[in-house]
C-alpha cells in the first residue's frame, strides 16, 4: 500500500508533529511506502530534510491553490499512492479538486486535531461527507462528535488517540533551566503552561488563575508563573499581565526549543484552553510526573480524569483553578497520587508502540 500524507502547515503543529511521528515509525513495515507532501519553506520540509527523509515539496505562494493540486496528481501518478492521508481542512479542498484528475481506486482519509465545530453548510456537508472519504481519523471521541451532524454513516468515523515517546520524556529530570534563567530559588513553584498565544488557549484565564493563587496561597509559599510559546496575542497578554499587578510573578519565554527539558520543572501544568481535541502537552506533561490541572476542554477529559489523573474544572472557572492548583502545590500525597495514575495511563495507553500497532491496522484494514 503506498500513502501520500498532505498538509497545507507552514508551522510545525501537533497534527503535523504527529502524522510524522506516525511516518517514523511505520517506515519500517515492508508493506507499506508513505510520502510526504508540505510546503516548502515549512518547518515540517526542514525537520524531513535535516533527518534526510524524503518528502515531496510544493511552493505556497500567491499560486499556492494550482501548485498543490498539480503537486498531489503528480505524485500520485508517478508513484500509483492507494491512499492520501489529509492532515487539515485546506489539504483536504485541495485533494477533494486533484482526485477527479486520478483514478477512482485512490481512498481519502482525513485526520482531524481539533474540536472546533463545523458549519452546518451545504459546502461543509458536501466537503467532509464527500464518497472519495473513506474514514475520518480523530484524536479524541470530543473531536469525532463535531461530525455527528455531518457525517450520516457513523461507520466512516473513528477514534486513534495520539501518543507520544514516554521513555524520551520520563527519563528527563528538571535542570532547574528556569530558576537559572530568571533567577528565582531553588524553592520557587513553578506554575506553567506550554501554549500558543491563540484565543483557543485562552491565557486570560490563567492569568486570572494566577492572581487568585496570589491573593489565597499559604505566605511562606513562593511561586512564579511561566507560559512557554508566541502568538498573535503576545502584546495583549503582556498588557493584561500589567493591568492584574502580575508583571513580576508571570514569565513569557517566547518560543522555546527545548520545551522537554523545561517541562519537568514544573510543579503544575495547568491548561485553561476553551477548545481542545486532546494536546500532546498533557501525555508529556503525565510522563514527567508534573500533575495537570485543566480546564473541560473538547477531549481532555477522557485522560484526565477528576481527582484521579488530574483535576478538571468547568472552562474559565479560575476560581476552583486556584484551588485545584494549590491543592496539588501544598498536598504532596494528592500529587504523588495523581501522577502516579496518569503515568500509568500515558505508559499503558499513549506510547508510541500502541499508536504504531493501531495506525498499522488501521491503514491494512483499508
Amino acid at each position: 500500500m503506498k500513502i501520500l500524507n498532505v498538509t497545507t502547515m507552514v508551522g510545525m503543529r501537533g497534527g503535523d508533529l504527529q502524522m510524522y511521528t506516525v511516518y517514523k515509525l511505520l517506515q519500517e513495515k515492508n508493506d507499506l511506502k508513505q510520502f510526504i507532501l508540505c510546503p516548502q519553506n515549512s518547518d515540517l520540509a526542514k525537520m524531513c530534510g535535516i533527518e534526510k527523509m524524503g518528502c515531496r515539496t510544493y511552493k505556497k505562494n500567491k499560486f499556492r491553490f494550482f501548485n498543490t493540486i498539480k503537486a498531489i496528481i503528480k505524485i500520485c501518478k508517478q508513484e500509483n499512492i492507494d491512499v492520501i492521508h489529509v492532515h487539515d481542512s485546506t489539504a483536504l479542498t485541495y485533494t477533494l479538486i486533484a482526485i477527479k484528475f486520478l483514478p477512482s481506486t485512490i481512498k481519502i482519509v482525513l485526520s482531524r486535531k481539533r474540536n472546533n465545530r463545523i458549519k452546518d453548510k451545504f459546502l461543509n456537508r458536501y466537503k467532509y461527507s464527500h464518497p472519495r472519504i473513506v474514514k475520518i481519523i480523530s484524536v479524541s471521541k470530543a473531536v469525532e462528535a463535531i461530525f455527528d451532524h455531518i457525517i450520516p454513516d457513523k461507520g466512516r468515523l473513528v477514534t486513534i488517540y495520539d501518543a507520544i515517546d514516554v521513555a524520551s520524556f520520563a527519563n528527563r529530570k528538571s535542570q532547574n533551566l528556569l530558576h537559572q534563567k530568571y533567577g528565582m530559588d531553588n524553592a520557587t513553584k513553578i506554575v506553567g503552561n506550554i501554549a500558543g498565544l491563540s484565543n483557543q488557549k485562552d491565557i486570560f484565564t490563567f492569568i486570572d488563575t494566577a492572581k487568585i493563587i496570589l491573593e489565597t496561597k499559604p505566605e511562606s509559599l513562593a511561586i512564579k508563573f511561566v507560559i512557554i510559546g508566541t502568538g498573535v496575542l503576545w502584546d495583549e497578554l503582556h498588557e493584561y499581565t500589567r493591568s492584574k499587578g502580575l508583571e513580576d510573578s508571570l514569565i513569557f519565554t517566547g518560543y522555546q526549543n527545548n520545551v522537554p527539558d523545561l517541562l519537568p520543572e514544573f510543579d503544575v501544568f495547568l491548561l485553561t484552553s476553551l477548545t481542545e481535541g486532546l494536546p500532546l502537552t498533557v501525555y508529556e506533561a503525565f510522563s514527567c510526573k508534573v500533575p495537570v490541572v485543566s480546564t473541560d476542554a473538547g477531549g481532555i477529559r477522557e485522560v484526565v480524569k477528576n481527582n484521579e489523573t488530574g483535576f478538571l474544572t468547568d472552562i474559565k472557572d479560575s476560581k476552583t483553578l486556584a484551588e485545584y492548583t494549590l491543592k496539588v502545590l501544598t498536598d504532596s500525597e494528592v500529587a504523588k497520587r495523581i501522577t502516579e495514575n496518569a503515568f500509568r495511563l500515558v505508559q499503558e495507553n499513549h506510547d508510541v508502540h500502541v499508536i504504531k500497532e493501531n495506525y498499522y491496522q488501521f491503514y491494512k484494514s483499508l
